[in-house]
């Protein structure tokens, strides 16, 4: 998310869970209500020439093709590495879609508010409705993909899961295995702010509140982590083995090394709210984190140190994906570009920052 607040008061929130449809092919080991699909959709998202420079907020890979989506449900397709993008043909939506993920070269999903998903079976070239409620006024913030696995989670502990791709949905209160609760977090549904799979089994969800959570099911148990911090995570990263990276708010960094047990704070040399992590390179060492104010932090170490870099224009990264060693595409207030992160371009960890 590029500070993207919600506010909606929670006397707003619908009551209960959607209704069930007929043979919606559900797994055992996580109980789901099955979502009906929608009906036709109302809308469809406007051809627009300057939509790469827009809003965007999520990127993912569809094989050697970039999938971003943003404002006005703009779903973007680039076959260059980033270099020049175009409009998905057809998109049943204007909503602001805000994640993006693929299951492989040609499945794929994205999500948004009016809690809505899409699905796509032509690596984004075309779209389809899967599930659309603006009445519940929960956007959809993230979702991730693991093989047939697909989970969306969002404001006030939205969760939506999928055991085939995407093809069917089902709903659910999000709860977690925790210890004794703080007095303050009695009764509440935490905005589930970003999800990403370290594995098809393997988890972790970032939340406001200073939450983080870990699945080792695929999303039928989900157990709560001692938390380093008491603000609000907007990312959470699984590196190689049990590395884990997890960051928010006022630039708040913090990597572990038993997946989620035990954590460290990272200096980063910046205030600014961080959004996304991604790692580059064989080996993955190369670890690239974006956020707001054109903030970009480099590690080149696994994540244990990072340099700070500025984007001139100052304008919020929300999301990153690499295309090489060196390079990143990145998506936020500016819309899709490609940023070199060489050595000789990044500024030493001790600039000042915002």
């Amino acid at each position: 998310m590029l500070g993207l607040v919600v506010t909606m008061p929670n006397e707003h929130r619908p009551p209960g869970l959607l209704s069930v449809s007929d043979g919606a092919p559900l797994a055992a080991d996580e109980t789901l209500t099955a979502v009906v699909p929608p009906g036709a959709p109302g809308a469809f998202a406007e051809h627009a020439p300057l939509a790469s420079r827009a809003l965007l907020l999520g990127v993912a890979s569809a094989n050697h093709r970039l999938v971003a989506v943003g404002e006005r449900g703009h779903i973007l397709l680039s076959d260059d590495h980033g270099r020049t993008w175009r409009q998905a043909e057809s998109v049943p939506t204007r909503a602001l879609l805000t994640g993006v993920c693929f299951s492989n070269y040609l499945d794929g999903v994205a999500v948004g508010h009016d809690e809505v998903i899409l699905t796509t079976h032509d690596a984004g070239e075309t779209w389809a409705l899967a599930h659309f409620a603006p009445e519940s006024q929960q956007p959809l913030l993230d979702v991730a993909c693991a093989a047939d696995r697909v989970i969306a989670v969002g404001a006030y502990g939205v969760y939506f899961g999928s055991r085939d791709g995407g093809a069917s949905w089902g709903q659910k209160k999000f709860a977690a295995v925790a210890g004794k609760p703080a007095p303050d977090d009695l009764g509440r549904d935490f905005h589930l702010n970003k999800i990403a799979a370290a594995s098809r089994s393997t988890m972790y969800i970032a939340a406001e509140g200073g939450h983080l959570y870990r699945t080792d099911d695929g999303g039928g148990t989900w157990h709560e982590l001692p938390s380093p911090y008491d603000g609000s995570f907007f990312g959470v990263k699984p590196l190689r083995g049990d590395v884990v990276l997890a960051y928010g708010l006022r630039g708040n960094l913090f990597r572990s090394e038993d997946a989620g047990a035990t954590w460290r704070k990272v200096e980063t040399g910046t205030h600014a709210m961080l959004n996304d992590a991604v790692s580059l390179g064989t080996q993955g060492d190369v670890i690239a984190v974006v956020g707001l104010s054109g903030v970009l932090l480099v590690s080149r170490d696994g994540g244990r140190s990072f340099a700070l870099m500025h984007q001139e224009d100052r304008k919020g990264l929300s999301a990153a994906w690499g295309v090489g060693s060196d390079t990143l595409v990145v998506v936020g207030e500016g819309g899709a570009r490609r940023l070199n992160i060489a050595p000789s371009a990044v500024k030493p960890s001790g600039a000042t920052g915002p």
